[in-house]
Formats: structure tokens, C-alpha cells, sequence
């Protein structure tokens, strides 16, 4: 495995675990199946984006369906969510690093 694969295996758990931990903390279990469910698929989109081989537009868009998700997870609920939009806050940083990563590969 290369340090490239290798740095973006590690921020693709690092994404899904912060999101998960930032999710529970949001009181999403409380809110019900569906919205669990749509939170869970917006926070597993950006790392499983990250960690398939494909160009960097491919993770935008992972990123922002995930946002999308999660804004109608937020219109849907039947509890106030206010801190679910911090969930995709690892993701937008995981977008950052891999313009990084791809601008280290290039030179």
C-alpha cells in the first residue's frame, strides 16, 4: 500500500467515525428509522467516494448528496436536529486534503 492510499484509508475512517460520533451526539437515533437512515447514507457516502478511485469530482458530488441528505434529514424529522449539518464538517476537510494529495502526486 503507498503513503497515498495508505493517508486516504485513514482519513476515510477518520470522515465516518467523526460523523458517527457527531451524529449520536445530535440525538439522530431519537429521531427515527428514516432519519437514521438518510444520516447514516450521507455520512458513508464521502469516505467510500474517498477510498474508490475516481477522480475528484466524484467526491464533490458524494459530498454534496450528502448534504443534501442531510438538509432533508433536518426538514423531515420530527425532532429539532440543529447540530447535524457538523456531521459533513470531516468531509469538507477530507475534500480539502485529497486537493492536497492530488497536487503532491502531480509534482
Amino acid at each position: 500500500m503507498d503513503r497515498m492510499t495508505a493517508s486516504r484509508a485513514a482519513l476515510a475512517v477518520t470522515i465516518f467515525v467523526m460523523g458517527s460520533l457527531q451524529a449520536w451526539d445530535s440525538d439522530v437515533p431519537e429521531a427515527g428509522l428514516l432519519i437514521v437512515f438518510l444520516v447514516s447514507l450521507a455520512i458513508a457516502l464521502p469516505p467510500v467516494a474517498l477510498l474508490v478511485p475516481l477522480e475528484q469530482t466524484y467526491f464533490l458530488g458524494a459530498f454534496v448528496l450528502s448534504f443534501t441528505l442531510v438538509i432533508t434529514a433536518r426538514l423531515i424529522s420530527p425532532i429539532p436536529l440543529p447540530g447535524l449539518f457538523i456531521v459533513l464538517v470531516p468531509a469538507w476537510m477530507a475534500l480539502i486534503f485529497t486537493g492536497i494529495f492530488r497536487r503532491d502526486a502531480k509534482t
